[in-house]
């Protein structure tokens, strides 16, 4: 018989609803019917594959429910179910859901500044950008940007740093700047990341996240950026395309759980307060489903017979100083995002980075 902790693990989804027992939905019923408010949470990412992708769904129906003493009902409505990306978080603007899991990638077209993330070899580590994130610099540049779409930011989500991926149909090594020339890369549609693969002298690919294994398997690119736990739970098994992974830490490949701001201020004060409180608690749980999802996603890698390089200290210097934060081609960018203070709003931001 499924416990309880396996039910929130596993059921949260629709996928094994048949084999619960009836006792446990009578008790998640119970919940439902009691509780003052229910919290909608929506995601693109299946529950059951909490061990290789850091969603923290599990912690956050958990940690919510016993912080509010189940004032609040969170409901996980998982696998897009109620969309990916873009038409995501319209959903959570207009409130059909209460919060969701969006990349910090499909944000940056409503939030430019979101973008800054994306100048590389600054803010790449989990360090850097959980103290980054954490920083009053962060909150006075970037997060106060959210309100006027409707969102409140709850939690930067720790998913790892891109990578120089290759695909199993064009294996190759990508550790040195001159790796980069001529090679078409798959990018996401961040502004920042175009300026970064121009540097490098690349060939971006605009090709979306959905059509991405497909088009590996036909040929049409031979590399790609997304984190280690990114590019294990790629659709359309992903996985199976990926060649040679060089851990060059570029940027982060951040998430953000961004809830509806009507949401928010309709909670009671006391409920608020709890609430909010139980989003730092899963902050610190979900960093710890990162670390062990990253260790999984590598080793299975590893049996799919891909590479994992990890470039050493000199070659991620070069990369740096190759395409870095550093070089002038960047300050259109940092005041573009930043406005007319851009360069000395930027360092600040490296500063709080590397604490």
């Amino acid at each position: 018989m499924l416990t309880k902790r396996e039910f929130l693990k596993y059921a949260t989804g629709t996928a094994c609803l048949s084999l619960l027992p009836q006792s446990i939905f009578a008790d998640e019923s119970q919940k439902r019917r009691t509780a003052k408010y229910t919290f909608k949470f929506s995601s693109p990412y299946k529950t059951a594959d909490y061990k290789t992708t850091p969603h923290a769904h599990l912690e956050i129906k958990q940690l919510i429910e016993q912080y509010t003493q189940n004032k609040i009902y969170v409901e996980i409505r998982d696998n897009g179910l109620d969309g990916i990306g873009s038409s995501l978080a319209n959903s959570v603007r207009f409130g059909d859901t209460n919060c969701a899991l969006i990349s910090a990638a499909n944000l940056s077209p409503r939030i430019p500044e979101l973008d800054i993330l994306n100048i590389p070899f600054w803010s790449a580590s989990a360090d850097q950008y959980t103290k980054l994130c954490r920083s009053g610099v962060w909150q006075r540049h970037v997060i106060s940007k959210f309100t006027r779409h409707n969102y409140i930011p709850l939690l930067h989500y720790v998913v790892g740093a891109r990578t120089a991926s290759t695909t199993k149909k064009h294996p190759k090594h990508i550790v040195k700047p001159q790796d980069f020339i001529d090679v078409k890369f798959r990018i996401p549609g961040s502004k920042s990341l175009q300026v970064f693969y121009k540097l490098t002298r690349a060939r971006p690919q605009s090709i979306p996240w959905h059509l991405t294994a497909k088009t590996a398997r036909a040929g049409r690119f031979e590399a790609l950026d997304p984190s280690i736990a990114g590019l294990y739970a790629g659709p359309d098994n992903l996985r199976q395309e990926i060649g040679i992974i060089s851990e060059i830490e570029s940027v982060h490949d951040g998430w953000i759980a961004i809830a509806n701001l009507d949401f928010i201020h309709a909670l009671d004060s006391t409920t608020k307060t709890q609430f909010l409180a139980a989003w730092e608690a899963i902050q610190q749980a979900q960093l710890i489903q990162y670390a062990k999802a990253k260790q999984l996603c590598s080793a299975e890698f590893v049996k799919l017979g891909t590479k994992i390089y990890q470039p050493t200290r000199a070659e991620k210097s070069d990369l740096a100083t190759a395409f870095g934060h550093e070089r002038a081609e960047w300050d259109t960018t940092k005041k573009r995002l930043l406005g007319e203070d851009g360069m000395i709003i930027f360092d600040g931001m490296y500063k709080a980075a590397r604490g």
